[in-house]
């Protein structure tokens, strides 16, 4: 590793790293005055790319220039290609884990489920580490429940060990609880056959990796070549196995137009925090969905946060798809792909969504990224507590008339161009008084138009106000910038409430939006800001949450309620049995029939609806 001490003059800092650095691909890292590595990077050009930190730039992010100001020292590590730097850079920023880089924001070891073929009887465990060697590994799971629900499933349908026993030669006189409630067939007391357990292995891993259909092909053989042989007892255990496994591969989501092996990637922001899902779709199925919170100092764009969710996934896993398709182009994706297909032995390929099927995966993928996010969002602001004298402080940051004890707050959705809503919350002394909160539909806008949105929610708000005879808050924030600023004041003065203080809140750099006085950008550890970004994102959590409402209340109502003879009760008997509308479509007569309180002639009913014709049928 090289070493590149900084001058203390910006233009001192550029000619020294020009006349240093190497012409070579590489990864670099920045050091603060301490030492402390701040920021690592990877470069084709060590040259260029370092050096391009220091050039003067007045469009520079205010994050990144924080980042510069800091930078004291340089180290630098050549490597023979750019593959070979971004597996170094990612071993770099585990090991470190820079202040500037995106990182995980928890940090933690995922679970796997393990099949542990180095054992002569192999069986099942959880472990939260890869080992080299010829056992196979499936996860992450970044959702415990979801691993615990698939290994219920394959204990019951395969009849796996998941004892620690050291089993050579049959060593148990007797066999454990989890034989007599049909979890294992006990080879330990000698009621297995090695072959068939060795068959029941090769199943379970065919499972575990989507090829469903070379299980069920399996189990069907089996069931009849036993029945042939008046083995009813096998036979019998065969077809409970098969009926299980039927139903659990039901379960599954099924995207049309899909085969063989696919990851798709999404990613949803909200300023300096982030989430990344990976959905795992196997011969067209849905199997796992696996999700990465991030902090993102730098509040870089969708390519930096894709680069990152690449990284810690399949740094994680050894199950890797033939293809990978990302919601928007990245710069390193050739590397990734080389760098992929070279640990799998076969081709990964990368690349966009652009149309059909794939567009639609990655579409899944984002959506299920903003609902973890809007979830880590809520839950994280249920727990912040904000500290008395801050709204003395906002007072003093924005050259206030007086202290806002009482805060309002609008923010418009629109999810993906759909129907939009607003929301409406109110802060007393710091704190969120909800009895206070309102959400809204928006009527009388068509299309995206935020600051027609903006107009209609405002004054439709104030004017109810007025006619209660009640008083604006002390401060009023519109989530946005100067256009939804400038639509909330027309409409105020419009009511003839010129004296309310009022202020925009930009989400990409957190610039405060004033009238007739320049933006302000605060320190983050400011208490103003705290304030204000709390009241925002709390803004934000209702207007999203109550736009999930209105899409599942359509989802249901559309797809249901046209089906005869299906009232409410029925209706979430479905949806509470299936859990969503999309597995009520793809269910089988026999999965129908094990809801409760559906007769023979309502099973026919939903069956037919979505097999012949229904609105939704496909």
């Amino acid at each position: 590793m090289s070493s590149i001490p900084q001058d203390k003059s910006k233009k001192g800092k550029s000619s020294s790293i020009a006349s240093r650095m190497p012409d070579q691909a590489g990864v670099y890292l920045h050091k603060d005055k301490q030492g402390k590595i701040i920021y690592v990077g990877k470069a084709i050009n060590l040259k260029k790319r370092v050096s391009s930190y220091f050039q003067t730039s007045t469009n520079r992010p205010p994050r990144l220039q924080q980042l510069v100001n800091k930078i004291a020292d340089v180290d630098f590590i050549v490597t023979d290609s750019e593959e070979h730097a971004l597996v170094l850079e990612n071993q770099l920023i585990k090991e470190y884990r820079p202040h500037y880089n995106v990182l995980l924001k928890d940090g933690k070891q995922y679970p796997y489920i393990k099949v542990v073929l180095s054992e002569f009887w192999p069986k099942v465990e959880i472990v939260r580490n890869i080992a080299k060697g010829k056992d196979r590994y499936f996860g992450p799971y970044t959702s415990v429940h979801a691993m615990n629900q698939t290994l219920s499933y394959i204990l019951k349908i395969f009849k796996i060990r998941t004892c620690n026993l050291d089993l050579v030669e049959n060593n148990s006189e007797r066999a454990c609880l989890d034989y007599q409630i049909g979890r294992c067939s006990a080879p330990c007391a000698g009621f297995d056959e090695h072959s068939e357990y060795l068959d029941r292995i090769n199943n379970l891993i065919h499972f575990l990796d989507g090829s469903n259909s070379v299980v069920v092909t399996t189990l069907e053989e089996q069931m009849a070549t036993h029945a042939k042989n008046r083995e009813y007892e096998h036979a019998a255990d065969c077809r409970d196995r098969l009926t299980l496994l039927n139903k659990t591969i039901s379960n599954y989501n099924h995207i049309s137009g899909l085969s063989g092996s696919l990851d798709a990637l999404g990613i949803a922001r909200d300023r300096a925090r982030a989430c990344g899902v990976v959905l795992r779709i196997r011969g067209g199925l849905l199997l796992t969905s696996h999700h990465f919170l991030f902090d993102d100092k730098l509040l870089g764009d969708t390519p930096v946060l894709l680069n990152q969710l690449l990284r810690e996934y399949y740094s994680r896993t050894d199950d890797y798809p033939a293809h990978i398709v990302l919601p928007t182009e990245i710069a390193d994706a050739d590397t990734w792909s080389k760098h992929l297909t070279s640990l799998n032995k076969k081709s990964v390929a990368i690349g966009i969504a652009q149309r059909g099927a794939r567009l639609k995966a990655v579409k899944m993928a984002t959506d299920n990224a903003t609902w973890r996010l809007n979830e880590y969002m809520a839950k994280s602001l249920s727990h912040k507590s904000i500290k008395p004298g801050r709204t003395i402080d906002l007072q003093k940051a924005l050259e206030l008339e007086s202290v806002p004890e009482t805060i309002e707050c609008f923010d418009i959705s629109n999810f993906q161009g759909k129907e939009t809503v607003a929301s409406l919350v109110y802060f007393k002394n710091g704190e969120p008084l909800k009895k206070r909160y309102r959400k809204f539909r928006i009527k009388t806008v068509d299309g995206i138009d935020d600051f027609a949105s903006m107009r209609e929610v405002v004054r439709r708000y104030y004017k109810r106000l007025i006619e209660k005879e009640l008083a604006p808050a002390d401060l009023v924030i519109v989530d946005g910038g100067k256009g939804q600023l400038s639509s909330a004041r027309t409409v105020l003065t419009e009511l003839g409430l010129h004296s309310v203080q009022l202020i925009g809140l930009a989400k990409k750099k957190e610039e405060i939006i004033r009238e007739d006085k320049p933006p302000v950008l605060l320190p983050l550890t400011s208490p103003a800001i705290n304030l204000l970004q709390y009241v925002r994102d709390e803004a934000h959590r209702f207007a999203i949450t109550y736009h999930r409402q209105l899409r599942a209340k359509s989802i249901t109502k559309s797809a249901l309620d046209d089906i005869p003879g299906i009232g409410q009760v029925k209706k979430m008997a479905l949806l509470h049995h299936f859990d969503s509308v999309d597995n009520i479509r793809i269910a089988s007569v026999e999965c129908l029939s094990e809801v409760r309180g559906l007769s023979k002639t309502d099973v026919l009913r939903v069956f037919e609806y979505f097999n012949s014709g229904g609105s939704f049928a496909k």
